[in-house]
C-alpha cells in the first residue's frame, strides 16, 4: 500500500490539467494530496500506475495492522496526530501528505485518519433510487476521514458511503500493488 495518499504533484504527472488551487485557497500545493477525485478517476489512476484502489479490509489492515486499535495509533484520540476538524492540528484545510507522523499505523502508513476521506474499492450494497423502484444506486465506500471530519469519522472502523461520481474537495486516495 502506498504509504500515504495520492500527491497533486503525482496526480498532475497523470491529469496535466489538474488544479489544486480552489482547494488550498488559491496556493500551489504540490505536496498536498489530490482532492476533488471521484472514484472512477482514482480508479483509473491506480491502473495506470499498475495498481488498484485497496479494498476496505486492506485499507483496515493497512491502518491497525495486528492491533485491535481504535485509530492508527492507537486507541486514545490525539489532535496532533491527524489533520482534522478545527485548527487545533496546526492547518485550517488540507496538510501536506505526511504532515503527522505520529499518527502511522503500525506499518508506517501515514494520514490513514484525516486529511482526505479515501476512496477503496469495496462497493456499498445497492439500494433502490426510490421505494418501488427497480432501478438501483451503486454506492461506493471512502475511509478515514477528512480535515473537515470530527474525530469519530477518523475511527478505523468508521465507514462513509457516498456517490462514486462526487467530487468533493475532502475526497483523496492511495493505491495499493497486490503482492507477488
Amino acid at each position: 500500500m502506498d504509504l500515504t495518499e495520492i500527491r497533486v504533484d503525482q496526480f498532475k504527472a497523470f491529469d496535466p490539467e489538474y488544479d489544486e488551487k480552489p482547494f488550498t485557497g488559491g496556493k500551489e500545493c504540490p505536496r498536498c494530496p489530490a482532492m476533488g477525485i471521484n472514484w472512477e478517476t482514482a480508479t483509473r489512476y491506480c491502473a495506470s500506475m499498475g495498481k488498484r484502489l485497496p479494498t476496505e479490509a486492506e485499507w483496515e489492515a493497512a491502518a491497525r495492522s495486528a492491533s485491535n486499535f481504535v485509530f492508527p495509533w492507537g486507541n486514545t484520540f490525539s489532535g496532533d496526530r491527524a489533520n482534522l476538524q478545527g485548527g487545533d492540528d496546526g492547518f485550517a484545510g488540507v496538510a501536506p501528505v505526511g504532515s503527522f507522523p505520529l499518527g502511522a499505523s503500525p506499518f508506517g502508513v501515514l494520514d490513514l485518519a484525516g486529511n482526505v476521506w479515501e476512496w477503496v474499492s469495496t462497493p456499498h450494497t445497492p439500494v433502490p433510487l426510490r421505494p418501488g423502484a427497480g432501478e438501483k444506486q451503486f454506492l461506493q465506500v471512502i475511509k478515514g476521514g477528512g480535515w473537515s471530519s470530527g474525530p469519530d469519522m477518523a475511527r478505523i472502523s468508521h465507514r462513509q458511503i457516498v456517490e462514486p461520481g462526487l467530487k468533493n474537495p475532502t475526497f483523496g486516495f492511495r493505491c495499493v500493488k497486490t503482492a507477488e
